[in-house]
């Protein structure tokens, strides 16, 4: 008691909310989120203060700028943040955003005078919170602080007595005792706040009679150290208040914030009533769950109130007939368990005590996150509901899956989930699940060849012939004949068709011709850490890596050969405000930025035309990149793809290493085509901005069935463009 009740907590931030010029965002949706972080809306013609926003019309806004909008700007939103004594953003700030009528931001302005901006970011939000091992939601606030009105409600209702008694109300446990007896059972405890208090903060709520003499001389001992605001403070911060997801909240400063989105300050009567009314049983009187019941209860500590003349029969009135609040439209029914659990491992890595008390500023994105979690479960029991895999159901075996999905500007995790459900399991694959990669990993062969030369010592290039017949390679006293996945073979087949299609023959062709050595080498530059032995099979990703490795590579790719290191968290500070850690934020060269560009180019034609062209009658047509992976024996189905913005990585297959007999088109990209359609299209419809020394051609069928006789169907139907570098440009006929 002579020190502080609570120890300081782990407190777990996501990262600013940011909205791109050209970005589809409905004006509706910015305003709920405002909204739900207790921003308050003000007319055209008030100042704003902070946490305050506005909507102008066009020529109001117009009057603010020194650059003309465009004429199909139909309303500005002006906003100014809080200022803030910890986390990235600390001072206050103004924005503008002008929005067409189709739902796009097209200017974005920030300062006083408002500048043109690219990109705006908003204060980060808490989404976890840890005291201790144990997921707590909880806002320390002292009693000076709480509204009167939450004061009296809580004290009416559960202790109406507590300035009078010395701890223990004696006659109001001779009440209780006198109903127990009747009912035959301790159906109420007759505790003062101050009983309660101790039973929450030192003992255990148990209901037995020893515990209860304990707690009736612990609370005469405690009222002899302590003043009645010091009980009470330490009571609002420490009763159980209800539950969100795994995390219990405590305390009213974090129920005021979980069910009306405001801090305890700016609480009204009827919502202090309503918090005291959940104090009794938190679960019969969620708002969210039990209106009714809430709404009855609430009233008894309203007419209790006012039988005290705490407050008015006015005040009484009006509070009794306000509305229960509404729950937020945009909670996680689960906050990112696997993605805290990557944080807190961080966080032993880079050595940080976690018991002194953290503020960690993620790199997650609430919205990014519920969509992941919330699409990866979805589409897994669809699959599982298929004839082929419901036997494997029955048999009790679960079908899993993962995703992670990274923020190209950034190269921060934006969602990541290790598995179908944690409270079923909490082993996280993203993480510690070594699977063979198969498929996903042939770019990086042909990544090698571009960065060597042929046999014949010319550059390769997409037009580069390879041979698409059976072979047998003699290596070390033994021999290896790999297949195509469809047991067809052709005449010589061009690189991005290879590729594209994912054709094993030509691919380990390539891969015996460019060097073994030579592949594991880039593939370290990309970011790969586990053992790769030179053997050819490597050349059709036959070796096991983590999904944050693929993640790694496919980001330097992505990059166009310049390595960040993908991340959980960008800064931490103590709970005095100071920094602790910061993400290094420089990228190095790993591949020469035109030989990744051709790459990317290839695997845009796999979106397209090639195996994953199934993505755009899924409804993502937004420009992108990307690989199917199948391993040999369908126990492994994988698929990566990139916008410019947004990279995700989908696997999906079983535990125990079954063979499931979905391919990286049918159980990887299905996922990854719901998530994407649900995320990245937030973000303008641009193409990749191609590097210096590159150049964009584009070939009509025509042109390509000179160099590939009998294209599919499929692939007569438009140009094809490809990306060379600069001056290595092929003409047909060579």
């Amino acid at each position: 008691m002579t020190g502080n009740w609570f120890v300081p907590p782990l407190e777990i931030f996501s990262a600013p909310e940011s909205v791109v010029g050209g970005q589809k965002l409905q004006i509706e949706s910015l305003i709920a989120y405002l909204r739900e972080q207790n921003y308050r809306q003000r007319s055209p013609d008030q100042k704003l203060f902070e946490k305050d926003f506005s909507l102008w019309p066009f020529d109001f806004c117009q009057s603010h700028l020194s650059v003309a909008l465009p004429a199909d700007v139909t309303t500005c939103l002006a906003l100014k943040t809080r200022k803030r004594d910890f986390g990235p953003q600390r001072k206050s700030q103004t924005y503008l955003l002008a929005w067409t009528g189709n739902d796009t931001v097209t200017h974005l302005f920030s300062g006083e005078p408002f500048q043109q901006n690219e990109l705006i970011t908003l204060p980060p939000q808490l989404f976890a919170q840890f005291y201790g091992d144990k997921p707590i939601l909880r806002r320390i606030v002292s009693v000076d602080v709480t509204p009167l009105q939450c004061l009296q409600a809580v004290t009416a209702i559960e202790d109406r007595n507590f300035l009078e008694h010395s701890g223990v109300s004696f006659g109001g446990m001779i009440r209780a005792a006198l109903r127990n007896i009747l009912r035959g059972r301790i159906a109420q405890g007759g505790s003062t706040i101050t009983q309660q208090l101790i039973k929450n903060y030192f003992l255990t709520p148990e209901r037995t009679f020893k515990r209860k003499i304990k707690e009736v001389f612990m609370a005469l001992i405690l009222e002899s150290y302590v003043s009645k605001d010091t009980i009470l403070e330490n009571y609002l911060n420490v009763i159980y208040m209800g539950q969100n997801g795994p995390f219990q909240v405590r305390g009213f400063g974090a129920a005021s914030e979980h069910y009306f989105h405001r801090p305890l300050e700016n609480l009204e009567l009827d919502q202090c009533a309503l918090l005291a009314a959940i104090v009794n049983c938190p679960g019969c009187y969620n708002p969210f769950s039990k209106p009714d019941a809430a709404i009855k209860r609430r009233n008894k500590v309203l007419g209790d109130m006012l039988e005290l003349n705490m407050i008015t029969s006015s005040q009484f009135e009006e509070a009794n007939k306000a509305p229960l609040p509404k729950k937020s439209l945009r909670t996680l029914s689960d906050p990112a368990p696997y993605f805290v659990q990557a944080v807190q491992r961080e966080l032993g890595r880079l050595k940080i005590d976690q018991n002194q008390g953290l503020r960690v500023f993620t790199t997650l994105n609430q919205q990014a996150q519920e969509v992941a979690q919330t699409t990866v479960l979805k589409e897994v029991e669809r699959l599982e509901a298929s004839k082929a895999l419901s036997k494997y159901k029955d048999q009790g075996k679960d079908l899993e899956a993962l995703l992670v999905s990274v923020d190209l500007k950034s190269n921060g995790i934006l969602a990541l989930v290790g598995g179908r459900k944690y409270k079923t399991t909490q082993y996280n694959r993203v993480l510690d699940a070594h699977r063979q990669v198969g498929s996903i990993m042939k770019p990086i062969v042909y990544l090698t060849a571009l960065e060597s030369v042929s046999p014949e010592g010319s550059s390769y290039t997409p037009l580069t012939l390879l041979p698409n017949q059976p072979f047998t390679y003699e290596y070390e006293g033994q021999s290896w004949s790999p297949k195509n996945y469809s047991d067809e073979y052709s005449d010589n087949v061009p690189l991005f068709f290879a590729l594209k299609n994912s054709i094993n023959i030509p691919t380990a062709q390539l891969g015996l011709s460019v060097g073994l050595t030579n592949i594991i080498d880039v593939a370290r530059r990309l970011g790969i850490q586990s053992p790769i032995d030179p053997l050819p099979a490597l050349t059709l990703g036959a070796y096991e890596l983590y999904p944050w490795e693929v993640a790694q590579a496919y980001s330097t790719i992505a990059h166009f050969g310049n390595r960040q290191p993908i991340h959980y968290i960008a800064s931490v500070e103590s709970m005095a405000g100071q920094n602790l850690f910061k993400h290094d934020e420089r990228s190095q060269p790993a591949v020469a930025a035109p030989s990744a560009a051709v790459l990317v180019g290839m695997l845009k034609q796999t979106m397209l035309t090639g195996t994953a062209r199934s993505v755009q009658w899924r409804g993502f047509q937004h420009p992108a990149a990307g690989k199917t992976g199948t391993t040999s024996d369908t126990r492994d189905a994988w698929f990566v793809g990139f916008t410019p913005y947004v990279l995700t990585i989908v696997w999906v297959g079983y535990d125990d290493n079954t063979p499931h007999g979905l391919t990286g088109a049918s159980g990887a990209l299905p996922i990854w085509a719901e998530f994407m359609k649900s995320y990245a299209t937030r973000y303008p419809p641009e193409d990749f901005k191609w590097p210096e020394g590159t150049t964009q051609y584009f070939y009509s069928p025509n042109d390509l069935q000179m160099v590939v006789p009998n294209l599919e169907e499929n692939e007569l139907k438009q140009d094809i463009p490809l990306i060379f570098r600069t001056g290595n440009e092929p003409t047909f006929g060579q």
